[in-house]
Protein backbone atom coordinates (compact mmCIF):
# COMPACT_ATOMS: atom_id res chain seq x y z
CA UNK A 1 0.00 0.00 0.00
CA UNK A 2 0.78 3.85 -0.98
CA UNK A 3 0.75 6.40 1.76
CA UNK A 4 3.20 9.08 0.66
CA UNK A 5 3.39 12.31 1.85
CA UNK A 6 3.77 15.04 -0.99
CA UNK A 7 4.12 18.63 0.96
CA UNK A 8 5.02 19.20 4.55
CA UNK A 9 3.48 17.66 7.28
CA UNK A 10 2.21 17.08 10.99
CA UNK A 11 2.66 13.93 12.10
CA UNK A 12 2.71 12.25 15.45
CA UNK A 13 5.19 9.20 16.51
CA UNK A 14 4.24 9.17 20.33
CA UNK A 15 1.35 6.76 19.89
CA UNK A 16 0.67 3.27 19.94
CA UNK A 17 -1.36 0.63 17.88
CA UNK A 18 -3.97 -0.60 20.04
CA UNK A 19 -3.98 -4.54 19.45
CA UNK A 20 -7.10 -5.32 21.11
CA UNK A 21 -8.76 -3.34 18.24
CA UNK A 22 -7.67 -5.34 15.20
CA UNK A 23 -4.53 -7.38 14.33
CA UNK A 24 -3.25 -6.06 11.22
CA UNK A 25 -3.65 -2.34 9.85
CA UNK A 26 -2.79 -0.27 6.45
CA UNK A 27 -0.89 2.65 5.59
CA UNK A 28 -3.09 5.32 5.08
CA UNK A 29 -6.12 4.07 6.98
CA UNK A 30 -7.62 6.34 9.32
CA UNK A 31 -7.30 6.08 12.75
CA UNK A 32 -9.47 6.77 15.84
CA UNK A 33 -7.63 7.73 19.95
CA UNK A 34 -8.51 4.33 21.64
CA UNK A 35 -7.11 5.03 24.65
CA UNK A 36 -4.39 6.38 26.68
CA UNK A 37 -2.02 7.09 23.41
CA UNK A 38 -3.62 4.26 21.65
CA UNK A 39 -4.71 4.63 18.49
CA UNK A 40 -7.14 2.09 16.00
CA UNK A 41 -8.48 1.99 13.03
CA UNK A 42 -11.91 3.62 11.91
CA UNK A 43 -14.00 1.01 11.42
CA UNK A 44 -17.91 -0.24 11.92
CA UNK A 45 -18.92 1.55 14.82
CA UNK A 46 -16.16 4.07 15.46
CA UNK A 47 -16.05 4.98 19.11
CA UNK A 48 -14.20 8.56 18.87
CA UNK A 49 -13.84 11.32 15.94
CA UNK A 50 -11.16 10.45 13.53
CA UNK A 51 -7.50 11.65 14.66
CA UNK A 52 -5.41 11.39 11.96
CA UNK A 53 -4.13 8.81 9.43
CA UNK A 54 -1.80 5.73 9.84
CA UNK A 55 1.80 6.47 8.23
CA UNK A 56 2.37 2.44 8.00
CA UNK A 57 1.47 -1.01 7.98
CA UNK A 58 0.94 -2.84 11.24
CA UNK A 59 1.37 -6.87 10.66
CA UNK A 60 0.53 -9.31 12.88
CA UNK A 61 3.17 -11.09 14.68
CA UNK A 62 4.18 -14.43 13.69
CA UNK A 63 2.88 -17.17 15.65
CA UNK A 64 5.74 -19.49 14.94
CA UNK A 65 7.99 -17.33 17.01
CA UNK A 66 8.48 -15.54 20.30
CA UNK A 67 6.56 -12.35 20.88
CA UNK A 68 9.00 -9.36 19.21
CA UNK A 69 10.86 -12.02 17.23
CA UNK A 70 11.91 -10.58 13.87
CA UNK A 71 12.74 -12.35 10.92
CA UNK A 72 15.33 -10.96 8.61
CA UNK A 73 13.28 -9.47 6.40
CA UNK A 74 11.19 -7.78 8.47
CA UNK A 75 14.40 -5.90 9.49
CA UNK A 76 14.88 -2.14 8.37
CA UNK A 77 11.24 -2.78 7.29
CA UNK A 78 9.13 0.78 7.98
CA UNK A 79 6.02 -2.08 8.72
CA UNK A 80 5.18 -2.26 12.55
CA UNK A 81 3.98 -5.31 14.43
CA UNK A 82 0.50 -5.48 16.67
CA UNK A 83 1.39 -3.17 19.29
CA UNK A 84 4.05 -1.03 18.37
CA UNK A 85 4.30 2.59 18.05
CA UNK A 86 2.88 3.86 14.69
CA UNK A 87 3.22 7.43 13.01
CA UNK A 88 0.10 9.04 12.29
CA UNK A 89 -0.37 11.76 10.05
CA UNK A 90 -2.32 15.05 10.25
CA UNK A 91 -2.51 18.10 8.16
CA UNK A 92 -0.75 18.09 4.26
CA UNK A 93 -0.94 16.04 1.60
CA UNK A 94 -0.30 12.19 0.63
CA UNK A 95 -0.99 10.15 -2.39
CA UNK A 96 -2.76 7.17 -1.40
CA UNK A 97 -4.11 3.76 -2.40
CA UNK A 98 -6.27 2.89 0.55
CA UNK A 99 -9.39 4.40 -0.67
CA UNK A 100 -12.96 2.92 -1.04
CA UNK A 101 -11.97 0.98 -4.79
CA UNK A 102 -15.82 0.76 -5.44
CA UNK A 103 -16.50 4.20 -6.45
CA UNK A 104 -14.83 7.17 -8.22
CA UNK A 105 -13.07 10.02 -7.37
CA UNK A 106 -14.06 13.50 -8.75
CA UNK A 107 -11.12 16.40 -7.96
CA UNK A 108 -12.05 18.49 -4.78
CA UNK A 109 -14.84 15.97 -3.39
CA UNK A 110 -15.03 15.51 0.25
CA UNK A 111 -13.87 12.65 1.44
CA UNK A 112 -14.94 10.32 4.69
CA UNK A 113 -14.17 7.29 6.49
CA UNK A 114 -15.13 3.88 5.17
CA UNK A 115 -14.55 0.32 6.06
CA UNK A 116 -11.54 -0.71 7.36
CA UNK A 117 -10.40 3.07 7.34
CA UNK A 118 -10.70 3.64 3.71
CA UNK A 119 -11.45 7.29 2.14
CA UNK A 120 -14.68 7.62 0.28
CA UNK A 121 -16.45 10.29 -1.20
CA UNK A 122 -19.11 11.94 1.48
CA UNK A 123 -22.48 9.81 1.38
CA UNK A 124 -20.80 6.62 -0.09
CA UNK A 125 -20.35 3.48 2.02
CA UNK A 126 -18.97 5.54 5.18
CA UNK A 127 -18.85 4.92 8.42
CA UNK A 128 -18.45 8.27 9.76
CA UNK A 129 -19.55 11.57 8.34
CA UNK A 130 -16.95 13.78 9.33
CA UNK A 131 -14.50 14.97 6.34
CA UNK A 132 -11.34 13.98 6.84
CA UNK A 133 -9.96 14.94 3.46
CA UNK A 134 -10.30 16.47 0.08
CA UNK A 135 -9.62 14.59 -3.04
CA UNK A 136 -7.17 16.67 -5.36
CA UNK A 137 -7.01 14.56 -8.50
CA UNK A 138 -9.76 12.50 -10.34
CA UNK A 139 -9.96 8.73 -10.56
CA UNK A 140 -12.49 7.41 -13.21
CA UNK A 141 -12.76 3.41 -13.17
CA UNK A 142 -10.48 2.66 -14.67
CA UNK A 143 -7.94 4.51 -12.89
CA UNK A 144 -9.55 2.94 -9.34
CA UNK A 145 -9.20 -0.24 -11.19
CA UNK A 146 -5.36 -0.33 -12.24
CA UNK A 147 -5.17 1.08 -8.16
CA UNK A 148 -3.39 4.85 -8.78
CA UNK A 149 -2.69 6.76 -6.19
CA UNK A 150 -5.37 9.53 -5.23
CA UNK A 151 -3.91 12.60 -4.32
CA UNK A 152 -5.41 14.25 -0.86
CA UNK A 153 -5.59 17.00 1.16
CA UNK A 154 -5.41 15.88 5.20
CA UNK A 155 -8.27 17.74 7.46
CA UNK A 156 -7.59 16.40 10.09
Amino acid sequence: MVFIPRDPVVQNQFLTHDSTWVATATAGAVVQLSGDQLVAVVSGTPSGDPYGFLMQNVRAESSAHPTGFRLPGDLGSSDAFTGDPVGVAHLGIYDTTHYNTGTTYTAGVELTTGADGVVTPTGVSEVDGTVVAIAQNTLDSDAVSAGNNLRIKLLI
